[in-house]
């Protein structure tokens, strides 16, 4: 009973792994235990040699079994002699558990696990053993039975490539191309809206792919995202400022951030590199939702950003869409762009009609502006590279699956040639006879945000590129070749729109590359301030991820009004009285450098104010302000009669009359007496006009006598008796009276 329980117990474990994988290791189906059992009870650690050469190579197997303690288990392995798989679906299959093998060997007999509830294993087996008898791929799997029932426990499925010496081998070319990008950390250029690009540089995913970029062959192609480096570039050259809530959190400059920014621009200086535009943008939902102009700024961004940061040369020739997917449009506007290819998944472009063999990456795909070349990559190959391989055990399923895919493909015929047995040779080790170009194939991991075992990664290169099969070559020298199969129109479903950035997140987008353009034309020298905010916030990145991308967008957004509330209207109310007047506008700039623009003026409330133009609006030409100076524009303007309160919109424009802000509503007090006014003044004028007259004829008159006016005569003084009186002497007369 306490066996029973035990088996029961190993019974109820699982290993899931992704069908991604090289191989599977599944476990069988299980009764219900009360204790919690080993989520992988069967692990294969190794399996060595990668590709064995002859018919005695002794391959070594090693493992563990993990269960209840005591419980008895065996091991068996599981084959097809003389039967390799005939065509890369077989594999697919197989791995899918619905193909089986047709031999069997066990190779760990009845035996119990230890205490610790576990059983390492170790055995060889060889080609001639397993009845390899020609070069190809074959099915291998490593099978738990219950020690008692001979029940499945658990099943490993993989492959192993042989290929004898001596044979003829035929040639493919494998070119890898590996995404060095990252999502946005700053939103205006000078915020970051966290600071989570410290971790990822020096223990995180940037690290890894640091490390993957030095250690990796030249032949690998990589593809940088220039916005990466200049976050780093930013966040290193001095005190740099993250928002968190309310309030910002000033950092030190990042020691770190400039220690990786140099490695990677040693270790990409003599590797070929392919800037991606600025941001890696959704360069397909832009083009769907008329972003045309910032996805063409995007791609001119990259390259100039690249090439100044590697201080060489890198080009934006070919692009690499996100997730593999594109439709017409947008290889339209990529092709009018400049870009000369683009990498797709397989899945975009699949063969018409569907083939059983692998076609050469490279297709010719005609566009608006010309041919341009479609380069394939592998959906498989793409998807192993890529698979995460964290988990026990899955490295090596990885491994073994990269490995026999290629091999498959070298051995499979070309899909537009009749194929040729050649000596040694069977079943899918069938090669054309005779001179023929290679065939290339591409592996390209699918998702741009990839986090990569460096030593998973490194050592897979290392060993598939000194396989007999197999050369390694770089994505440039990819060409079309005149041999072609012919492949469907690009296929771009409705779940690869459903992924695209939203509609109403794009339209927040626009209008933010609107008020930019303005902001940055204003100016006497136009600036770029804000573009690059833009680019990012277009990232492919924000896919799925609304709330943090609003965040960037709503910080950018207040970080550009900021910078054009400097330039502003002043909204003071106005006055004006009687029928026609102007009333001033003033317009401020605080800017450290001059500013041209435009006013334009219309009327709130007509039958209150009318403006004095053509349709009603004033619209200045273009004025300079200075630095820190304000200009006064006078509008002329129309009072009906009755006036009123009445306010006025004051809209600023570009040179180009593009908006500049939003209007400013001004008010203005209008007086519509202005009958009662002219009467008024009419007859103070009139006044004044009679007196001045007046005044004038005194003075003529004044001017007609030749001597002034005699003076009122004084009263004669009384005279006493007897008292002489004295006579004024002219009021003496003269002796002749």
């Amino acid at each position: 009973m306490i066996r029973k329980a035990a088996l029961l117990a190993l019974l109820t474990t699982a290993l899931l792994v992704p069908p991604s994988m090289a191989g599977t290791a599944d476990a069988a189906p299980r009764g219900l235990g009360k204790t919690a059992a080993p989520a992988n009870p069967l692990l294969v650690a190794g399996m060595t040699p990668d590709v064995p050469r002859e018919p005695t190579t002794p391959i070594q197997v090693s493992g563990t079994v993990t269960g209840s303690p005591m419980a008895p288990v065996r091991i068996r392995i599981h084959y097809s002699p003389g039967q390799p798989f005939r065509a890369r679906a077989d594999m697919a299959r197989f791995t899918a558990g619905q193909l089986v093998t047709t031999s069997y060997n066990t190779k760990v007999q009845y035996t119990q696990l230890d205490q610790s509830g576990k059983l390492p294993f170790d055995f060889t087996v060889t080609p001639h053993e397993l009845g390899m008898t020609a070069t190809g791929v074959y099915p291998f799997a490593i099978e738990v039975l219950d020690g008692n029932t001979g029940q499945q426990i658990a099943i490993y499925r993989t492959f192993l490539t042989y290929v004898p010496q001596g044979q003829q081998t035929p040639k493919i070319k494998l070119a890898v191309a590996l995404p060095l990008v990252d999502r946005p950390h700053r939103a205006d250029d000078s915020t970051f809206m966290d600071d989570d690009l410290h971790a990822s540089i020096t223990s995180g995913r940037l690290a890894k792919l640091l490390q993957l970029a030095q250690s990796t062959s030249k032949a690998v192609t990589w593809f940088l995202d220039p916005a990466v480096l200049d976050d780093a570039r930013k966040s290193s050259a001095g005190p740099y400022t993250v928002e968190k809530g309310d309030k910002d959190d000033h950092k030190a400059p990042d020691a770190a951030a400039a220690q990786w920014f140099e490695a990677v621009r040693t270790a990409l200086a003599d590797r070929p590199v392919v800037a991606t535009p600025y941001g890696d943008p959704d360069i397909t939902a832009l083009v769907h939702n008329g972003l045309d102009a910032p996805a063409v700024a995007a791609i001119q961004r990259g390259a100039a950003a690249a090439t100044a940061q590697l201080g060489r040369e890198v080009p934006t020739s070919v692009a690499w869409p996100s997730g593999g997917a594109m439709d017409r449009d947008a290889v339209d506007e990529l092709a009018t762009a400049g870009v000369k290819s683009v990498l797709l998944s397989g899945d975009t472009l699949p063969p018409d009609p569907p083939i059983t063999t692998t076609p050469d990456a490279a297709s010719r795909l005609d566009t608006v502006s010309g041919p341009l070349t479609a380069i394939v990559s592998d959906p498989t190959l793409s998807q192993v590279l890529g698979s995460d391989v964290s988990a026990p055990g899955s490295a090596l399923l990885a491994r073994q699956r990269f490995i026999a895919e290629t091999a498959m493909i070298a051995f499979e015929p070309p899909a537009t040639q009749s194929p040729v047995t050649t000596t040694g040779t069977q079943g899918g080790g069938q090669a054309a006879k005779g001179a023929q170009t290679a065939r290339t194939i591409v592996a390209a991991p699918p998702a741009e945000l990839w986090s990569p075992d460096p030593k998973f990664v490194t050592s897979l290169l290392k060993t598939v590129s000194r396989a007999p099969w197999l050369q390694m070559t770089t994505l440039g020298s990819i060409k079309p070749t005149k041999a072609q199969v012919h492949r469907s129109d690009l296929v771009y479903t409705d779940r690869d729109r459903q992924a695209e950035l939203g509609k109403s997140y794009l339209a927040t987008v626009r209008k933010l590359s609107q008020k930019t353009d303005a902001a940055s034309t204003v100016t006497a020298t136009p600036t770029q301030l804000f573009h690059d905010a833009i680019l990012r916030l277009a990232s492919s990145s924000w896919r799925g991820d609304s709330k943090r991308s609003a965040a960037f967008a709503a910080r950018v957004g207040d970080a550009i009004d900021d910078r054009m509330n400097d330039v502003q209207v002043t909204d003071t109310p106005r006055a004006v009285a009687g029928a026609n007047g102007q009333v001033p506008v003033s317009v401020s700039n605080t800017l450290d450098q001059a500013v041209t623009i435009r006013i334009q003026v219309t009327s709130d409330n007509p039958k209150r104010l009318q403006i004095d133009a053509p349709g009603g609006v004033y619209l200045s030409e273009p004025v300079s302000i200075l630095e820190a100076r304000t200009r006064l524009e006078n509008v002329p303007v129309i009072v009906p009669e009755g006036g009123g309160e009445a306010t006025i919109a004051i809209q600023l424009l570009t040179r180009e009359s593009k908006r500049y802000g939003d209007a400013v509503h001004v008010t203005v007090r209008a007086t519509g007496y202005t009958g009662i006014a002219l009467v008024i003044v009419g007859a103070a004028l009139t006044i004044m006009l009679a007196a001045v007259v007046m005044r004038i004829l005194r003075r003529r008159s004044r001017k007609s006598f030749p001597f002034s006016p005699e003076q009122p005569a004084e009263p004669k003084p009384v005279s006493t008796p007897g008292e002489a009186q004295v006579v004024p002497a002219d009021q003496r007369e003269s002796p002749s009276t």
